[in-house]
């Protein structure tokens, strides 16, 4: 069974929202992930995202309010809820999937599509037209001119978990020299993209080859995790401007501080930073941090 943590993370929801939140985003995510629409391969994400409300339906929702009459048996009592978020589900997701017919019949049914439609669409604020509209990326070939149009759009499109493995299945049709010198583009929004998608943007482009300025667009993501993964990246903190590492060290979190703090020493910013450092050298509830803290700001150890 799933922890009410990893139920929210996997919906992409903030602790402590309400049922009909969790209701939204459970339906938006199935959407986008049923293995008839999105691949076999998103068969585990959908069965995780079917668990993750499964148990936050179990949660959130008055475990009494279930009408079933059957003995004060708790065993036959579970099994009767079972079922009954059971068959929630499959309503919500029937309902999901007559709206995606209904936007296949609209949007999905253009064979003859170029690029730069494809990429109108894929700036909708609507997950499922920019998801169909991926889809038609798998019919394109890669033409030199693809280049020059993806650098003016590539930036103002909204990533999310399902959609951005289709993107980045046509991202690598390019030659490696126009992946790399489009990285920039694909990081610049990268704030206000999903958790998941960013995390997949962050691996990709380490085969590629990112560069420390590039990086910086995703250390101002709410994530820990994203921002965790990306500053691991980082070959040093120099490139970084002033104002995002004040605003990194402020946050409370281990796996955001530890790899910059074990990249701080000797750094043209550490002057600035010392007070804060010692800070949390004397006070951060994590040993680990107080450890590296301490390490970084003992005199002996700053070049």
């Amino acid at each position: 069974m799933k922890s009410i943590e990893a139920s929210y993370r996997l919906l992409d929801l903030p602790p402590g929202v309400d049922f009909s939140e969790v209701k939204k985003a459970f339906r938006k995510k199935a959407l986008l992930c049923h293995p008839d629409l999105a691949g076999e391969e998103h068969a585990f994400h959908f069965q995780q995202i079917n668990e993750a409300y499964a148990v936050l339906k179990n949660a959130l929702t008055n475990r009494q309010s279930a009408k079933v009459h059957f003995s004060e048996d708790m065993a036959a009592k579970e099994r009767a809820r079972e079922f009954l978020i059971k068959k929630e589900i499959e309503d919500i997701l029937s309902e999901a999937l007559l709206d995606m017919s209904k936007l296949i019949r609209t949007v999905g049914r253009d064979e003859n599509l170029g690029l730069s439609a494809l990429l109108l669409r894929m700036q909708s604020k609507h997950p499922e037209v920019r998801f169909i509209a991926a889809g038609h990326l798998r019919k394109l070939q890669w033409e030199e001119g693809y280049a020059a149009e993806l650098a003016g759009a590539v930036s103002t499109i909204p990533f999310d978990d399902c959609f951005v493995d289709l993107f980045l299945e046509f991202f690598s049709k390019a030659p490696l020299c126009v992946q790399k010198s489009l990285l920039p583009e694909l990081a610049k929004n990268a704030s206000a993209d999903e958790e998941r998608a960013c995390i997949k943007i962050l691996n990709w482009g380490k085969k590629v080859g990112w560069n420390d300025g590039a990086l910086v667009s995703f250390l101002i993501h709410p994530s820990p995790r994203v921002l965790s993964i990306a500053l691991s990246m980082l070959s040093s903190l120099e490139e970084l401007p002033l104002k995002t590492m004040l605003y990194l060290i402020k946050r409370n979190e281990e796996e955001v501080l530890l790899p910059i703090l074990k990249k701080l020493r000797g750094s043209k910013h550490f002057p600035h930073m010392r007070s804060a450092v010692a800070d949390l050298a004397a006070n951060h509830p994590s040993l680990s941090v107080r450890a590296w803290a301490n390490w970084v700001v003992d005199k002996g150890n700053v070049r």
